[in-house]
């Protein structure tokens, strides 16, 4: 099995943060406490989620970057979610949240070199109390997604800018800017950019998954 993750140090990524757009969410520290608390060694962890344990303890240190379907996949064996593991922890407690387009929060989903760039915009954040969930999804042309997942929920894309092929329990979505996809979250489902230019999604979910 392929390795589900890519150096968080390469050139591209060292590029992405002196944009100025915004900044990356670490969760390796998130990640050791969750296997901890299960009791969990690395070595059993990686064998439950068919990975290495090098690759795990990186992911640990914020070494790695982990695709989003391997979070799910980790997040499962760790019986918690992606959306507790980037949950904001720093005690706002305003009920009205601004995010200037040059300070919201990047997630990336990062595989091999050949996909590596499509990020998301975190557009609210995730608490534990939450029930909404919205990011801005990038995708660079001749990016798709690391397989199909499926979780609880129901979801929501909105197309702002570009192209896009959306798989859905087994079709495909081609989308245009201004078309809108709905649908339960525990169809499979996944993203290709086959088009030109980079693609700019609305999506919204709920409950928090990511």
């Amino acid at each position: 099995m392929a390795e589900q993750a890519q150096d968080s140090e390469t050139p591209q990524r060292r590029q992405r943060g002196a944009s100025g757009a915004g900044t990356e969410i670490r969760i390796g520290s998130k990640l050791k406490h969750n296997r901890l608390l299960k009791g969990f060694t690395l070595r059993e962890l990686a064998d439950v989620v068919g990975c290495s344990e090098s690759m795990l303890s990186k992911l640990e240190n914020d070494r790695l970057m982990p695709s989003i379907s391997f979070l799910h996949r980790l997040a499962s064996a760790l019986d918690t979610s992606i959306a507790e593991l980037y949950a904001e922890t720093d005690g706002e407690t305003d009920p009205v949240h601004h995010f200037p387009a040059d300070r919201r929060s990047r997630i990336f989903d990062n595989r091999d070199p050949a996909n590596a760039g499509a990020w998301f915009e975190r557009i609210i954040p995730v608490t534990r109390s939450g029930l909404l969930q919205a990011n801005i999804l990038n995708i660079p042309p001749g990016v798709k997604s690391d397989g199909l997942v499926e979780h609880v929920g129901e979801e929501l894309g909105y197309l702002i800018e570009g192209e896009i092929d959306v798989h859905v329990d087994g079709k495909i979505y081609p989308m245009k800017a201004g078309d809108l996809l709905f649908f339960p979250s525990s169809l499979p489902h996944g993203y290709e950019n086959r088009y030109t230019e980079v693609a700019r999604i609305l999506w919204v979910n709920t409950p928090p998954s990511l």
